[in-house]
């Protein structure tokens, strides 16, 4: 006789499943993601009914996602541009997964606790690439070390959640607070110095909104400002990577800069619906690149493909609906976020304030760099962003 799995009880493995392989490996985390989809589906074409989804929530994603259309309608490639348009639409699944089928305080454990493991092994890799292997820069299972310290962003809030929760046991609240302490190096390793500003405006942002914890807070930092200082003496490398970020003929630094005149040129060109989405790579190398640029395309790779900054990358490509949807999208969750922070005012470092934080960090970072259209940072971004707000409901309890 054949063993019938509830929708509910096979979506929760699929978002544990999520939770353990996200950070790790991308082809993994899209067949989970497959799967959920397939199982939401056949329960529908099974049953003619739908899971209860927050539908204030699917009322913003669809608006959005329309927005998206419309740029990639009128895209110098508009099917490439839809092909963008469908994956981002599917980005937002593990958000719509977790903040669904999290319902009980065990499944909130089990999540976590796989989210504990994934950051320790993404560690560790990282940790052997610059200790062992010599690497010159840490990437863990990430694609490049910028997308390694954008992890690292996301890990290092979420770790300390659960270090001074008392969701999990002592034993796990230990390794979370051991783990994070690895994240913190590990993030310093990736020698991405947008991602070491943004730790520093996350700081600031959580002094600012958690006043009674301004001295323990100072402390730390101040602990950690000179362990940091310390280790630049130590390592030549460091120090170097340092230099970097106030040496203004440093030439990322003056690419960063020429390719923000020209991701301005082309908002200027197409106000309304930029390039299209996908289109920046073509568009830049083929058109608006600067003639100081120095890094241009050659026969190894096609040039640059996003301007290095979330706001004018989304300009650049989708004019003022790009622009405008995007900053709208991400005000919904900062406020929706910011309000799950007041309603748990009495916990030091609850749902509300981690999620809030760990967007403040990608969006901090991407003022430097394009981080929020890469897959596996918005896949595990969307993961914790629905767990965290599927937690405030269950802790209630």
């Amino acid at each position: 006789m054949p063993i019938k799995i509830s929708l509910d009880s096979a979506m929760y493995q699929v978002v544990l499943f999520l939770a353990f392989v996200t950070p790790l490996s991308t082809a993994a985390a899209s067949i989970a993601m497959a799967l959920g989809a397939v199982f939401i589906i056949g329960n529908y074409l099974r049953t003619k009914e739908l899971p209860r989804f927050d539908l204030d929530l699917l009322e913003v994603l669809a608006v959005y996602i329309v927005c998206q259309a419309l740029i990639a309608s009128a895209s110098w490639d508009s099917i490439r541009s839809f092909r963008e348009v469908f994956g981002e639409a599917h980005r937002f699944l593990p958000l719509i997964f977790a903040m669904t089928f999290i319902k009980r305080r065990e499944q909130l454990c089990g999540v976590l606790a796989a989210t504990i493991l994934a950051a320790l092994i993404n560690d560790a890799a990282g940790l052997w690439q610059y200790f062992v292997q010599g690497e010159p820069r840490a990437f863990g299972f990430n694609h490049t070390p910028t997308f390694y310290g954008s992890f690292m962003l996301i890990q290092i809030p979420i770790l300390i959640f659960i270090a001074q929760s008392e969701i999990l046991s002592a034993l796990w609240r230990r390794l979370a607070a051991s783990t994070a302490g690895l994240s913190l190096i590990c993030l310093v390793l990736s020698m991405t110095r947008g991602a070491w500003l943004a730790l520093i405006g996350m700081a600031i942002i959580f002094v600012v909104l958690e006043k009674k914890y301004r001295r323990v807070t100072a402390k730390i930092c101040a602990a950690l400002a000179i362990i940091f200082v310390a280790a630049a003496l130590m390592s030549p490398q460091l120090q170097a990577r340092l230099s970097t970020m106030v040496d203004t003929k440093f030439q990322s630094n003056t690419e960063r800069v020429l390719m923000w005149e020209s991701a301005l040129k082309m908002f200027e060109d197409y106000p309304l619906y930029g390039v299209g989405q996908k289109m920046f790579r073509q568009a830049y190398n083929e058109q608006y690149i600067s003639d100081e640029a120095k890094e241009r395309p050659d026969a190894r790779q096609r040039g640059h493909s996003h301007p290095h900054n979330n706001f004018l990358h989304r300009a650049s490509e989708g004019g003022i609906i790009g622009l405008a949807s995007f900053i709208g999208l991400y005000a919904y969750f900062f406020r929706r976020f910011f309000k799950q922070w007041r309603r748990e005012r009495s916990i030091a470092f609850g749902a509300g304030l981690t999620a809030f934080l760990i967007l403040a960090g990608l969006q901090l970072e991407g003022l430097t760099d394009t981080n929020m259209n890469q897959v596996p940072i918005m896949r595990e971004f969307w993961l914790l962003a629905g767990t965290l707000t599927a937690a405030e409901g269950i802790l209630k309890r």
